[in-house]
């Protein structure tokens, strides 16, 4: 959990797109903090699968320059787009015990925080105001074949409006967004269940792409995703 007055490294929204909320139940997104040392950045050291599997997540990713503080009044999205220093594509890896978690109840996801364990994040992109962030191809090749593809588009009416979900969720909790934060918006394509060893490129069009290798069972050097440890917010 989340320590009382600590800051957190950045947040994450969940269930943004509208048939995974339809899949588990839920009428909005849930969002929940992460801790420090759970966000890193590109390129990394060769990642652990671990025992219970890993899913990779492609989102979009937005770092702050300016704080977004509790009120009562809404944010609306010029206000917040203009605290944004940076976007950067991301690979959420998500790790839980359930090995069914996609379809569970939202509570039992909530119970075991996220289930999200360790967010990659790529190059920032700090001209992007003439980027189609509503609208960004995005495809995940592994092994060098297509596995996934997908559109930013995908998450509520695009990664801007999840980061203005995301800071009034913030505010009317009493804590806002700040400066330095990261905030992923949601899977742009399909979760893709990874295996050791493979190698892993998530393409964001303009925006950029991300890198990642999966440890082989081999031995190779490892850093295997614990558990978040994150407080969740419905």
């Amino acid at each position: 959990m989340t320590k009382p007055g600590a800051v957190a490294a950045g947040w994450f929204a969940s269930a943004t797109n509208a048939s995974m909320r339809v899949q588990l139940g839920l009428e909005e997104p849930y969002a929940a903090r992460w801790r420090p040392g759970r966000i890193v950045e590109a390129p990394v050291e060769p990642l652990s699968v671990g025992p219970l599997g890993l899913g990779l997540e492609l989102e979009v990713c937005f770092e702050l320059a300016a704080d977004l503080p509790p009120r009562s009044a809404p944010y609306g999205e010029p206000e917040v787009l203009a605290a944004v220093a940076a976007v950067r594509p991301g690979i959420e890896m998500v790790v839980s015990c359930f090995a069914d978690w996609m379809t569970q109840k939202p509570l039992n996801l909530v119970a075991e925080g996220g289930p999200e364990q360790l967010l990659v994040i790529g190059p920032a992109v700090t001209r992007w105001s003439s980027l189609p962030l509503d609208a960004l191809p995005v495809t995940l090749t592994v092994d060098g074949q297509e596995a996934a593809v997908g559109s930013s588009g995908q998450v509520m009416a695009g990664p801007a409006s999840v980061l203005v979900w995301l800071a009034n969720h913030a505010a009317r909790r009493g804590e806002g967004l700040r400066r330095g934060q990261v905030c992923n918006t949601g899977m742009c394509a399909p979760v893709f269940f990874a295996s050791p060893g493979q190698r892993v490129q998530a393409d964001f069009g303009p925006l950029g792409r991300v890198d990642l290798d999966l440890a082989a069972e081999s031995g190779a050097p490892t850093r295997t995703a614990e558990p978040a440890n994150m407080e969740e917010d419905r």
